[in-house]
């Protein structure tokens, strides 16, 4: 099972799954400094988002167009939050369980 997967919408409609084994921790640090703080305005700061999430993954149909076209606007923000959660490591049913 891959460590880190996302799913994307393709032009004819269908979803595609990509997925990534192996991630530096570099790229686990890159992510801590994109926030509201480096990037006040909030379409800088989606964009820098979707461009980092794309450089994680090898496969270069994973780009940042690809992301910010085929994630739907309203699940943009829990699909940037779960990345982020795989990323991190973070096991979201032992946080459910803790609340």
């Amino acid at each position: 099972m891959a460590r880190l997967e996302i799913k994307i919408r393709q032009k004819n409609g269908e979803y595609k799954k990509y997925e990534q084994n192996w991630v530096p921790t570099r790229k686990l640090l890159e992510a801590l400094d994109i926030g509201p703080e480096t990037y006040p305005e909030m379409k800088e700061m989606n964009e820098k988002q979707a461009e980092f999430i794309a450089s994680v993954f090898d496969d270069k149909e994973v780009t940042k167009d690809a992301i910010l076209d085929g994630i739907a606007a309203w699940e943009f923000a829990p699909f940037i939050d779960g990345f982020l959660d795989k990323l991190m490591g973070v096991d979201p049913n032992l946080e459910a369980e803790e609340q």
